[in-house]
């Protein structure tokens, strides 16, 4: 007897509550964690594609045989696979239950290759062979065609040596990594295939998903490596993800609308701080652990992603009992809660990596203890402070990036000098700006306000080897555009070894070059407008002067120059050396000099400018400058346009809030400034202060 479709639907309806399938409720959401099916008689996994951690879900899914090619329905939150008992489709839901769905025209013959379309509520399944294909059946139940398999194209003509496919989020395609590595792109609407190139990585990958970014990832199935591919590359590589479950029967899926990161949940994952370059935030792919009983030292810190360097976490486990010599040993304290192997890097060349041949420590296995190592820090290892990195975790031979199941990470920037060097810390200074000059404007002193500290690395016979930098913008109260740079008076920018240079803002390694051309002395440019590198918070005009305007935007920078021929510190300037800022080429920079662009300078009092400055700005407006006299950057009576506070041992200097003068808030600046110095030299702690007037 023959039915129409509608009354084969609705016998397949009533099979389906007979078989209890309606009492599964779906999944409550689109999860983050993805699905990973194992094992001859079906379990089913849960997997942090980020540290590759796993738990079991169900070990019993009600069948005696496997699942496979299984795939997440956006469309219902259900999770469809084959069912090899039954030889047809399986739904299960929140109940981890395989309830077998009759299809209509199904193949006979099971299948290990499969995943539901994001743009249509369909199932696809795939299995090479003349006699089979790629076939598509509708999960819409509004459908003419639900559960009607219909085949798109002949396994002969769509032959691919593949073990699961996944669909993009966005464009409709399915993708496939092949047994030797080829990545293969399948229009499943006509069943044609594109091969978009080799990924540099073999093997059987039985488990293939993306994120809602579209990233790609394929799991093996011999060790369980998790490759993370950018599809949208010229050349699509395969690059190491994380360390995830192996096993010859592995099948997988994942809601391919959600982020790898659940942020509505309590973070589980720690992750280092050193600078991104070292492979440190999940977005360069960096160091990252599962949250277990196995760390380092007494404590662990859990983070949706990397704060990297200057927002450092309070790490525990690492002591460096001795200073790191090069070419000399070194005494390193380690403190490990749990058991497992512990792997240190250091960045010797301060190239901004950690290669595998910058090892201290390989796999050292430690149970709850602490220990002291004595290691020896490369012959070749540069001058300069850099950055080691510590992992311990339960895997050997892991790498110094990627995701591990368990464990912790810890970054630590040090400091490498060769034998016999010694490093003098130089007083840290808050430098506070005016930017109306040559006119006194509202004289706040907080159009820029900029934390600075700097060392220097000196030879045995005592000259200077290298200088550091180390800043932080604390206040931005302009409307006008500022760079912010520091000339080292009568130091010559050719003695600069420029290919040893290193320059980070905010962690990051810049690519341009700090050292400025063309000018007679050095000049360290840091950048040409601070206004690039920071955030307003909403209605608030300026950063951190306006009352209520707090903003956890940051702009911070670290630079090292050293220098080809060392220079005797007597000849070296002293700290703050000369800061200065400078107007931003083609912005307004008030009425008398209109747009000046860099050669407009604000100076420290009776600091001299650069060679590119504008010298006939000069005794305009309130400025008396005599540059003959190194009388500059003062008003007749003496008040400057900058200031350099050395606060001691106050934990902070606190700048006027935006329009009120910094004579107002600090009332004996006045004194200080007209006894050029001799009293009130105390005139900015806080006990001299009128707080309410203070940001």
């Amino acid at each position: 007897m023959l039915y129409s479709k509608s009354i084969q639907r609705f016998f397949i309806a009533c099979l389906m509550i007979f078989n209890g399938s309606i009492a599964a409720a779906p999944f409550g959401s689109c999860p983050s964690n993805a699905f990973l099916m194992q094992d001859n008689t079906a379990q089913l996994y849960g997997v942090n594609l980020v540290t590759g951690d796993y738990s079991l879900l169900s070990s019993d899914l009600g069948t005696t045989n496997k699942i496979n090619a299984i795939g997440f329905n956006f469309h219902d939150n259900y999770i469809y696979g084959w069912g090899y008992e039954w030889g047809t489709l399986v739904r299960i839901g929140d109940d981890y239950q395989a309830t077998p769905l009759n299809l209509i025209n199904t193949p006979e013959v099971n299948f290990y290759i499969g995943d539901i379309a994001l743009n249509e509520n369909s199932y696809y399944f795939y299995k090479k062979g003349v006699d089979y294909g790629l076939y598509k059946v509708s999960l819409n139940v509004k459908s003419n065609e639900y559960l009607q398999v219909n085949k798109v194209i002949n396994g002969q003509d769509l032959s691919l040596n593949i073990y699961d496919l996944a669909f993009h989020p966005d464009n409709g395609f399915a993708y496939s990594v092949d047994r030797l590595g080829q990545l293969h792109q399948i229009n499943v609407t006509n069943g044609n295939s594109v091969m978009l190139g080799q990924t540099a990585v073999t093997g059987v990958f039985g488990a293939v998903y993306f994120d809602v970014e579209g990233n790609f990832y394929i799991s093996r199935n011999t060790d369980g490596f998790v490759f993370i591919i950018d599809i949208a590359e010229q050349t699509p590589q395969a690059t190491f993800f994380s360390y995830g479950p192996n096993s010859s029967q592995n099948d997988g899926a994942r809601c391919a609308v959600a982020p790898v990161i659940d942020e509505s949940i309590a973070a589980t994952t720690d992750y280092g701080d050193a600078p991104d370059s070292y492979g440190t935030t999940l977005f360069s792919n960096g160091a990252r652990h599962g949250i277990s009983n196995i760390y380092l030292g007494s404590s662990i810190t859990t983070e949706h992603n990397a704060n990297v360097y200057p927002k450092i976490d309070q790490d525990d486990g690492i002591t460096f009992v001795t200073p790191l010599l090069a070419g000399s040993d070194s005494l390193i304290q380690v403190k490990a809660t749990g058991a497992g192997y512990l792997n240190i890097w250091g960045d010797w060349n301060r190239d901004g990596i950690f290669s595998s041949e910058e090892k201290l420590i390989s796999d050292k296995y430690m149970d709850n203890t602490t220990e002291v190592f004595l290691v020896k820090t490369p012959t070749s290892a540069l001058n300069g402070f850099t950055w080691t990195r510590a992992r311990f975790t339960s895997i050997t031979s892991i790498v110094a990036s990627g995701g591990v199941a368990n464990g912790e990470v810890e970054d630590y920037r040090v400091l490498v000098t060769n034998s016999g060097n010694s490093q003098i810390q130089d007083t840290p200074y808050y430098l506070a700006f005016e930017d109306s000059w040559p006119e006194k404007g509202d004289y706040d002193m907080n159009d820029v306000v900029m934390l600075q500290n700097s060392s220097l690395l000196l030879t045995t016979s005592s000259e200077v080897k290298q200088i550091e930098f180390q800043g932080e913008l604390k206040a931005l109260g302009a409307s006008y555009h500022n760079g912010f740079a520091i000339q080292l008076d009568n130091i010559l920018p050719s003695n600069v070894d420029h290919k040893l240079v290193r320059f980070e803002i905010n962690g990051v390694l810049q690519e341009t070059s700090v050292i400025e051309e063309d000018t007679q002395y050095l000049v360290i440019n840091i950048t040409d407008d601070l206004h690039n590198h920071i955030q307003l918070t909403e209605n608030c005009s300026y950063y951190k002067t306006e009352i209520n305007c707090s903003n956890s935007s940051q702009m911070t920078f670290n630079i090292t120059v050293p220098f080809i021929t060392p220079i005797p510190l007597e000849q070296f300037p002293e700290a703050p050396y000369n800061p200065f800022i400078f107007a931003h080429k083609a912005t307004y920079h008030g009425d008398l000099f209109y747009h000046p662009g860099r050669t407009l300078e604000i100076h420290l009092k009776n600091k001299i400018p650069t060679s590119k400055a504008d010298t006939s700005m000069f005794g305009v407006a309130d400025d008396v400058t005599q540059l003959s006299a190194n009388h500059t950057y003062q008003t007749n009576n003496g008040l400057p346009w900058a200031l350099a506070i050395n606060p001691g041992s106050q934990e902070s200097w606190k700048h006027p809030i935006e329009m009120i003068d910094i004579v107002q808030a600090y009332p004996d600046f006045k004194r200080f400034i007209e006894s050029n110095g001799n009293t009130s030299s105390n005139w900015f702690s806080q006990s001299k202060a009128i707080n309410a007037k203070l940001y």
